[in-house]
């Protein structure tokens, strides 16, 4: 794909230094579509030109001469004369530019949502839990640049939208996301036991902690038997959290495992070991998404409109654990309610700042 968008741009630039008449009418095409810089300040210095003034037999000239007045001078030597000479003959059909110049954002829409997925991978990676809350930032930020993406995708021509537009012919297939690759078994052990041994700590977890944030299944069956028998205002103990468990279908804890619960159990710290079971849930669900966000981006059968509705699709787990934290955040009363202050450490680490990406001017 890397190849064929290079050969799209070529022929773009080739379209227009053949008939730079059409350049008014590609504007739709960002300079920031094309995947070099070179050819990304060819097209704005072409762009920057008034062709109405030159004939058709100065348009070299007058393309050296323009192209002489850009500052960076490592840009200027790649767009030498020979270099410009090359570009127009990479073009096979100068009326095809506007055909050209969709591919040519398809394809920056693919390395878009790409970039994209791998920076919330570095963000999810990095993140500290109690950083979880910032990390999951990036989220919005992603979905206004999946929103910007579909806008220029729009601005395009319809008649190039319809042709390129095209449904993928087979199901994509991606490979699924299922172990995770980050857990805190201890702080999942801790929030179960003290919600088993004081039960009436249930409501100030539950607006926020769902069972799916436990990585393992016998802590996630019992922290969810718990909460439909505290919804029912019955009793809570091994016994009757066993016999809830029975009733469901999935994972089954087993007696030793509730017995450790039993024996583990110490009042007043379910909020705080929640909490970490949460962060530490949506920093691998963020990863996941950017996984597979990434993964789209890398399948070319998908056409933009699929691709950016796929990549905020993937998006939408992470979404909602940002409602989650901010709502657990919201409400530090309930959170942290009756419990052990959180042990004092060094000051977490600010997270980096997010990776220059090649923008798509809208």
């Amino acid at each position: 794909m890397t190849r064929l968008a290079r050969r799209a741009e070529e022929a773009l630039i080739g379209a227009a230094l053949h008939r730079p008449e059409v350049l008014p009418a590609m504007r739709w095409v960002p300079a920031g579509a094309f995947s070099s810089p070179d050819l990304g300040a060819l097209w704005t210095t072409l762009q920057n030109i008034d062709f109405r003034t030159v004939p058709s037999t100065e348009v070299p000239s007058a393309v050296t001469a323009a192209v002489a007045q850009i500052e960076d001078q490592g840009l200027r030597q790649c767009l030498a004369r020979p270099r410009i000479a090359a570009l127009a003959n990479a073009c096979p059909d100068p009326r095809t530019a506007p055909l050209y110049g969709g591919m040519t954002l398809e394809s920056a829409i693919h390395r878009s949502v790409e970039h994209a997925g791998n920076e919330l991978r570095s963000t999810a990676q990095q993140a500290e839990v109690d950083q979880a809350a910032q990390a999951l930032d990036q989220v919005e930020r992603t979905g206004n640049r999946l929103a910007a993406l579909d806008a220029a995708w729009k601005a395009a021509p319809e008649t190039v939208r319809n042709l390129l537009d095209t449904p993928a012919e087979e199901q994509i297939q991606l490979a699924q996301h299922t172990a995770r690759a980050r857990v805190d078994l201890q702080a999942e052990m801790e929030t179960v036991a003290s919600l088993l041994w004081r039960p009436e700590q249930l409501p100030e977890v539950t607006g926020w902690l769902q069972p799916r944030d436990f990585s393992d299944p016998q802590l996630a069956a019992v922290y969810e038997a718990m909460t439909t028998l505290h919804d029912r205002h019955a009793p809570i103990d091994t016994v009757t959290v066993a016999w809830e468990t029975a009733r469901r279908p999935g994972a089954q804890p087993s007696g030793q495992v509730l017995d450790e619960l039993e024996r583990a159990g110490t009042g007043g710290t379910a909020s705080y070991a929640g909490e970490q079971v949460l962060g530490t849930a949506v920093l691998d669900r963020l990863d996941a998404a950017g996984h597979h966000m990434r993964d789209l981006a890398l399948h070319p059968q998908l056409a933009p409109t699929a691709l950016v509705d796929h990549a905020e699709r993937a998006m939408q787990p992470a979404i909602a654990d940002r409602e989650r934290v901010h709502h657990a955040e919201r409400e530090p009363e309930l959170a942290r309610a009756d419990t052990e202050p959180a042990p004092t450490g060094p000051t977490a680490r600010r997270l980096p700042a997010p990776g220059h990406e090649m923008e798509i001017d809208v």
